[in-house]
């Protein structure tokens, strides 16, 4: 769930604007500022990530991840860590106060495509830097007061036959949207927090779904764990997850939601949730090989907007940089869901 806070990205990910989500109260004390200080350093238009030529998406060099805050598209080089700016968004049009984006996602050929808290969007991204130009594709079919923050595509076969476009709303539930009408079915969400008696976990910042070695596919998330229906969240301390793609598929199927999408905590345990990643506001998530990165917003006990790597042994995270320039702070990301990751199941 989200409060009404800032940031998120994707890798192929859940993204925050003024996110808002109705679970934004904290429970507990600021988190742990610990991790490397070997800050990478921000790039401008001529370093970091290749851009390639690649029809509306611009391309996809193998070296990109894309991220963004929420008006602006950058990305990012995982071999590197080297963070570039691409471009200002243009062309929303949703409602008035609906124009921030929150988050992206990158299909299987490159395409990017971006939501804000009630649209889709089909982005062109210049093969240079320059301006990304937002087509809308769709009005997501909202419940009352519902808005959506997260954003995600499977790999082509893991809910059907081809991608299926995966978000998250305020609420902390994952919904499939229909990337012609906007119609919504609601899959569920990610139950139980084993720790805390009263409590559930919700998705408080990003998704991204890949293929493993074995082209098996497989989904992570990072959720924040919330009082049971109330608007009282912890919102210091995210947790990084595995998702239950099969029950997930079931859910889409059958059109009914899961009773848990969880698959398993990263260094937590079926009966433990462990110690979370020790930072909150993770509304960007993407992995890149055996590598999970996350984007914190940078507000509420983070500070500054940060690029954190996430050990999948713990579950801590570590800071790799904070040199960043803007101050509204990390709102989504993205990766092509053809890009093979090898993290493994938690225990």
């Amino acid at each position: 769930m989200r409060t009404k806070f800032f940031f998120c990205i994707a890798i192929a990910t859940v993204a925050c604007s003024g996110h808002g989500d109705g679970f934004g109260n904290d429970d507990s004390g600021p988190g742990d500022d610990s991790g490397s200080k070997n800050d990478a350093p921000f790039q401008g238009s001529d370093g970091g990530t290749k851009f390639n030529d690649g029809g509306d998406s611009g391309g996809v060099s193998v070296t990109t991840v894309y991220a963004n805050t929420d008006d602006t598209l950058y990305s990012l080089d995982p071999q590197t860590n080297a963070v570039t700016l691409i471009g200002k968004f243009a062309g929303t049009s949703g409602a008035s106060g609906d124009s921030s984006v929150t988050d992206i996602a990158v299909d299987s050929a490159g395409g990017v495509y971006a939501n804000t808290e009630s649209v889709i969007y089909k982005a062109t991204v210049p093969t240079s830097p320059g301006t990304v130009n937002l087509t809308k594709i769709a009005s997501i079919s909202l419940k009352s007061a519902q808005k959506f923050y997260a954003l995600a595509f499977t790999p082509v076969g893991s809910l059907s036959s081809g991608e299926v476009l995966i978000g998250g709303d305020g609420n902390g539930e994952l919904y499939s949207i229909d990337t012609t009408s906007g119609t919504t079915i609601d899959l569920g969400n990610f139950g139980p927090d084993p720790s805390k008696s009263g409590n559930n976990f919700a998705l408080s910042g990003d998704l991204v779904f890949y293929l493993d070695s074995s082209s098996k596919p497989m989904g992570l998330a990072t959720v924040r764990s919330c009082k049971s229906n109330t608007s009282t969240c912890t919102t210091t301390n995210d947790y990084l997850v595995a998702v239950d793609v099969t029950a997930l598929a079931t859910a889409y199927k059958s059109s009914t939601p899961a009773a848990t999408l969880l698959r398993g905590i990263y260094g937590g345990t079926k009966s433990s949730s462990g110690t979370g990643t020790t930072y909150g506001e993770l509304y960007g998530l993407g992995a890149w090989e055996g590598s999970v990165f996350a984007f914190a917003r940078g507000s509420g006990n983070n500070k500054t907007p940060l690029l954190l790597t996430i050990s999948t042994t713990t579950g801590l995270a570590s800071v790799v940089s904070s040199a960043f320039s803007f101050t509204n702070g990390w709102s989504g990301a993205g990766v092509t869901t053809s890009v093979t990751v090898t993290v493994p199941l938690p225990n």
